[in-house]
């Protein structure tokens, strides 16, 4: 795991430095974490350097945001602004962020090669985001977490109202309950149940 940067409260959460420490701690395709000493060394930058670019203490060189993209396998403007060229588009339309988009992409590439006939991911996604209904399960989600962070931050004297009552416990049973319900109806759509005994 990547060592976190001391903060420089001016610029720590600028999009460089927070692209950058994004990049350090998901690492490589391969998911690893990736450390300042073995980024400086593909860059030609002592470990120290790294950390203060993570830190928003010092920017690096144009050269050195090239070499830091190529090294992760991004582009630099997503380095520089937290969204790829490439992305904008639906970046903007869709307000998807470019890592959601990338992870779309490489869904459809990843089944694309290893089992094409076997993983249906990308229509089963496709036909999940043409429905209506994930939609307002999403609205209703949403509506449900609230209510349980809510509960994590209720005032003594909201908390005397319900003396006795597991609040937290209640709304958590809730969300797994409407969870488990929008689950039962997807499957049921496919053609197939879940014995609910």
């Amino acid at each position: 795991m990547a060592k976190q940067p001391e903060r420089n409260e001016d610029r720590y959460d600028a999009t460089f430095p927070t692209k950058l420490r994004e990049l350090l701690e998901k690492g490589l395709k391969d998911g690893h974490s990736t450390t300042y000493k073995a980024l400086g060394e593909a860059v030609g930058v002592r470990q120290q350097t790294i950390s203060q670019y993570a830190s928003g203490q010092t920017q690096p060189t144009a050269d050195v945001v090239l070499r830091i993209a190529n090294y992760f396998d991004v582009s630099v403007d997503y380095l520089l602004t937290g969204v790829s060229s490439y992305n904008k588009e639906y970046s903007e339309t869709l307000g998807l962020s470019d890592s959601s988009i990338e992870h779309l992409k490489r869904a459809k590439e990843l089944y694309a090669q290893v089992a094409p006939d076997r993983f249906q991911t990308v229509p089963y996604l496709d036909e999940l985001l043409s429905d209506k209904d994930f939609y307002e399960f999403l609205d209703e989600l949403f509506y449900y977490i609230e209510g349980l962070k809510g509960t994590r931050v209720m005032s003594d004297e909201m908390k005397e109202h319900f003396r006795g009552l597991d609040l937290e416990g209640y709304f958590m049973w809730q969300l797994q309950m409407f969870v488990q319900e929008f689950i039962r109806k997807e499957i049921a759509k496919l053609g197939l149940a879940i014995d609910s005994k």
